[in-house]
């Protein structure tokens, strides 16, 4: 069970929503909401944070992510890490064949989470492909939803990854310091983002012309706190 609750956390969960190949992952790695120093648990869906042929892109920004595909290997080497105290990023890539698997393991790496948390240290914790085992806007009621609502004040800082706002609970993205906007597909979801971020609809609209106009290059709107108080970014790989 999560322990040393400290209110003088800041709230740092930050959303990374797009299309794909729209720069989500990108995002995650190179934007520089985690550093180097961090303690990296990551909820790896399909491999992306395994070695590239890109440097920038190999693991998880250059840094080194050890893989582990059974809950057992990565309960051992997650547990062996954070007991350390030195900073880490360990990644588990369950093997699943059915939406049930989906969320029977990311319940389980989110049980695991929430155990290991602790108010005196920071932890970041990243959710790869959100839609595989999220149910939708409803209210987030399993372990994830209550890592988003409760996970600050025990030191974690919370990175969701998904391609649509309608893939997510609410709560995700009212409970994030910072949203990562890439290109949409959708009409219904650039609508949606551009009422969130309080910008024109066509800033939404312009990232994927401008991601087809640069393949090594990613663009994003990213919204901080505050109404209105969004930017521009691009990303290069």
């Amino acid at each position: 069970m999560a322990i040393n609750p400290n209110n003088a956390h800041t709230v740092e969960h930050a959303c990374y929503c797009g299309t794909s190949g729209g720069g989500k992952t990108v995002a995650v790695k190179l934007l520089g909401l985690i550093q180097d120093g961090d303690p990296v648990a990551i909820l790896d869906i399909y491999g992306d944070y395994l070695p590239n042929r890109r440097r920038k892109l190999s693991g998880l920004g250059g840094r080194k992510v050890y893989h582990y595909t059974t809950r057992m290997t990565f309960y051992r080497a997650f547990v062996e890490a954070w007991s350390s105290g030195k900073p880490f990023a360990v990644a588990y890539q369950p093997q699943c064949d059915s939406s049930d698997d989906y969320k029977a393991e990311s319940a389980w790496f989110a049980d695991l989470i929430w155990k290991a948390a602790d108010g005196k240290r920071r932890l970041h914790v990243v959710f790869e492909e959100m839609a595989k085992y999220m149910d939708g806007t409803g209210k987030a009621s399993n372990r994830i939803g209550e890592i988003a609502t409760g996970g600050r004040k025990f030191g974690l800082v919370c990175h969701f990854v998904f391609q649509r706002p309608t893939e997510v609970p609410k709560t995700l993205i009212t409970q994030a310091a910072v949203l990562v906007v890439g290109a949409q597909q959708a009409m219904i979801d650039a609508k949606r983002w551009a009422e969130e971020l309080d910008c024109k609809l066509d800033e939404i609209k312009e990232l994927g012309d401008l991601n087809r106009k640069r393949k090594d290059t990613k663009y994003y709107l990213v919204k901080r706190a505050g109404i209105g108080n969004y930017e521009q970014k691009s990303l290069s790989f």
